[in-house]
């Protein structure tokens, strides 16, 4: 083995941010890298690696970028985020591979070059964004996207993972092509009330900051324990509950004196749902992380 990266797990939108705002988590995936073309070598207890290898289509993309040949590595997951889960497991492997790029590419990518194909690849840089830089990331744009970055703020995140999983691209066509205006002028206001919050650290701001009036509703349209588990947490000291991404993880913003109370109330949900996960998360300053060995 030549290196080990690791790839935060990351959250999307925080309720209005759509396709903007970003947070990272201190859950990583962990990609380990050898010279040689040894395959893709996947976790057993993920069963079979679903649809596209976005590792290697991260790591082809940027020598093709630069007109280099692509060298032959080998890569073993040794631990992959939940798939379809909302909590950017394709976000980790694209950022992963394009860092794995800077074993064998001279001059490296820069930020702003592996921000750009991570974006193309993903179609929408919130979750890479966090994922590349961690902390809270406010992600514009789409050719060369425009991020700024707050640091994590000092609250917990209790993840109540339903099992099964979400199609982003599915969950995309589902949502309308066009919205109303009010609702547009609802969540640009709720956007920057949601900004502000994080960054004076008035978090009691943020149940009505993360109201969303565009994905969120559709979102949950057919999860029948998603406003029971809202209601729980919100009366165990939760700050907020939005969808994380396309769902269908939920993601409840609390205090850290209040996390454990939160996550007991969540546990008799997670009990009843099958194949389902709850973890008791930070928010992290650490984006993806290239460790050569």
């Amino acid at each position: 083995m030549i290196a080990q990266i690791l790839a935060p797990a990351t959250t999307a939108n925080l309720g209005p941010g759509f396709d903007v705002l970003g947070a990272a988590f201190d859950m990583d995936a962990v990609f380990e890298v050898w010279e040689g073309d040894g395959g893709f070598l996947w976790p057993d207890d993920m069963g079979a690696l679903p649809g596209r290898n976005l590792f290697m289509e991260a790591f082809a993309a940027a020598f093709t970028r630069r007109g280099a040949e692509v060298p032959a590595v080998s890569v073993r997951v040794k631990r992959a985020l939940p798939l379809r889960s909302g909590l950017g497991s394709s976000a980790s492997a694209i950022v992963a591979g394009l860092r794995a790029t800077e074993l064998f590419l001279e001059p490296h990518l820069s930020p702003e070059e592996t921000l750009a194909i991570a974006t193309a690849l993903e179609g929408h840089p919130d979750n890479v964004a966090a994922c590349l830089y961690g902390g809270v990331t406010i992600a514009s744009g789409l050719e060369a996207p425009i991020v700024r970055r707050l640091p994590a703020p000092p609250l917990r995140a209790i993840a109540l993972y339903p099992g099964g999983g979400t199609s982003t691209p599915g969950s995309r066509a589902a949502l309308s092509a066009r919205v109303p205006r009010a609702d547009a002028v609802h969540n640009v206001g709720r956007a920057a009330l949601l900004v502000y919050a994080l960054m004076s650290g008035e978090y009691g701001l943020l149940r009505e900051a993360t109201r969303d009036q565009l994905h969120e509703e559709q979102r949950l349209e057919k999860c029948d324990w998603c406003p029971g588990a809202r209601a729980a947490a919100f009366r165990a000291g939760a700050v907020a509950m939005p969808v994380s991404g396309s769902g269908p993880t939920l993601v409840a913003l609390v205090r850290p004196q209040d996390a454990d109370g939160v996550l007991r109330a969540l546990e008799p949900y997670a009990a009843e749902l099958d194949g389902a996960r709850l973890w008791n998360l930070a928010f992290s300053d650490l984006g993806t992380r290239l460790q050569p060995l």
